[in-house]
């Protein structure tokens, strides 16, 4: 717990009675190595701080996957989308291994954001980070290349490199295997 506490001071310090209501809330899981978290066609009505592991975010088109996002040991993991619309969720959330969340549901943290306005501006600060985020990935894919993509992974020394197979960093980099085959000889 005090990885997710650590981890909301970066935006705003909240009160021991806040911190204590929002602990309240959350409640701790264990999810084995491909467990699935959500499935295509359920409802996300939840948000999960991973406290150990890894998951990935993906659909299956034609039978095909593609990755959209990797989640890993202090990032939240949810399909936003469907939790703010509470439309059904065209993704997969797969643990990568096993993994230890903290998990709170919509009402309960609708409930936070009515009881305290600092959690409430909590929840507004990481949105907004996370929204840069996949504003930043849809950059990279309208405005640089697989291998620019790929170094950049390089360069912020992402755990996709050593802890996640090669066929699913080229599927998150959009491409093939072999031509993250070639990207890396060249390196």
């Amino acid at each position: 717990m005090e990885a997710l506490r650590t981890y909301f001071n970066q935006f705003v310090q909240l009160s021991d009675a806040e911190w204590d209501d929002f602990k309240a809330c959350m409640s701790k899981e264990t999810v084995p190595k491909k467990g699935l978290l959500l499935e295509e066609g359920e409802k996300c009505n939840f948000i999960a701080f991973i406290q150990e592991g890894a998951f990935r975010f993906y659909t299956v088109k034609k039978g095909e996957e593609s990755i959209t996002a990797f989640f890993f040991a202090g990032d939240f993991v949810t399909n936003y989308r469907s939790f703010l619309t509470n439309k059904p969720s065209n993704h997969y959330i797969e643990a990568l291994q096993d993994a230890v969340i903290l998990k709170i549901n919509l009402q309960q943290l609708q409930q936070l954001y009515n009881k305290h306005k600092t959690i409430e501006r909590l929840g507004r600060l990481i949105a907004e980070n996370l929204y840069l985020v996949v504003a930043n990935r849809l950059d990279a894919f309208m405005f640089e290349t697989p291998t620019e993509r790929y170094e950049q992974l390089v360069k912020r020394g992402s755990k996709l490199l050593s802890e996640i197979p090669q066929y699913m960093v080229a599927s998150y980099l959009g491409i093939k295997p072999e031509t993250l085959s070639r990207i890396r000889a060249r390196k």
